[in-house]
């Protein structure tokens, strides 16, 4: 998942006396006994501090104020079954602005996978599923991409009609210079012969994650322990989490999906025939959007590309 993909921005290596003086903005008190940076995100700076006689902290530096006050919100508002770290605290530091939230134990959804037997694999499709559907009992009247307040500031209702639109957008732009030719015209074909399979999305204008896959999962055995990092969170269709979650092949995969259907199930979603379609004609759009940039690197541009090959041929 995302494996030595290149990141949009370089860490922010904080010096000793920035971490202590974030760390007493919130509570003067405490005191620190160790850092450490912490991989897997590509584009915010984590770091882990360890604190005398207290619960570890996540100290979160973004460069872009908008995506951390977002993030601060949607903790605010997330129904409260969902497993999340409590965002502490937010505060700036020399031009950057740094979020404190709780420390969460647990292992990434990622690694697991890979260790796990079938039956275990199925429980834990099943616990996301479950959560997924805590997630969806946020809704809202409009769809589309959040300010900071979470007032919808661009609207996006994946349609079939929006679907050809959206996609066709991309290759206006960047995407096209970063995939082989006539590969964009084999996309848009691929869009216009199966737009009209959306109609069959119910699912509304709830929160969806927007990021949801086993680099923002963190598991305790079988069950999530918190789901993590919300500062793509929109309101849109549950089709664009699902489709993230399920982009990439792994062992035991069908016991995945079919513990992730019950777990929904169980919570009172029910999902159509072909909602696993729905799902990788949601997930092209996220796909095809990681494309249109003016800088991309090679690694992306090589895992994205398989990945929509993949999907454009999975007839």
């Amino acid at each position: 998942m995302k494996t030595n993909w290149e990141r949009h921005q370089a860490i922010i290596h904080l010096p000793d006396e920035a971490i202590t003086s974030i760390v007493k903005s919130y509570h003067p008190h405490w005191n620190i006994t160790s850092t450490t940076y912490l991989s897997g995100g590509l584009s915010h700076t984590n770091l882990k501090v360890d604190i005398a006689n207290e619960k570890p902290i996540v100290i979160r530096v973004a460069r872009n104020a908008e995506s951390l006050y977002r993030e601060k919100e949607i903790h605010s508002i997330l129904p409260t079954r969902v497993r999340k770290p409590y965002f502490l605290h937010l505060t700036k530091w020399n031009g950057y602005n740094i979020g404190l939230l709780e420390w969460m134990e647990g292992e990434l959804l990622r690694d697991q996978l890979t260790i796990s037997s079938a039956p275990e694999i199925g429980e834990m499709g099943k616990s996301i599923g479950e959560q997924l559907a805590c997630i969806r009992e946020k809704r809202f009247t409009t769809y589309g991409f959040l300010d900071p307040n979470l007032v919808v500031r661009e609207e996006f209702r994946l349609t079939p009609q929006s679907f050809i639109t959206t996609i066709e957008s991309f290759f206006n732009h960047h995407a096209s210079k970063w995939l082989p030719e006539h590969m964009p015209e084999k996309i848009i074909e691929f869009a216009k012969e199966n737009a009209l399979l959306l109609k069959e999305d119910q699912s509304g204008a709830g929160l969806a994650h927007g990021d949801f896959n086993g680099l923002n999962i963190l598991m305790t055995g079988t069950e999530v322990s918190a789901i993590l990092d919300w500062e793509f969170a929109l309101s849109g269709s549950i089709y664009f989490d699902i489709g993230n979650l399920l982009r990439y092949e792994f062992n035991h995969i069908d016991s995945f999906e079919q513990g992730l259907y019950k777990g929904l199930k169980n919570k009172g979603i029910s999902l159509p025939k072909q909602w696993k379609k729905l799902a990788k004609l949601a997930d092209l759009v996220a796909l095809c959007s990681l494309l249109d940039r003016v800088m991309c690197g090679e690694n992306r541009v090589k895992d994205i590309t398989r990945l929509i090959k993949q999907t454009i041929h999975s007839e």
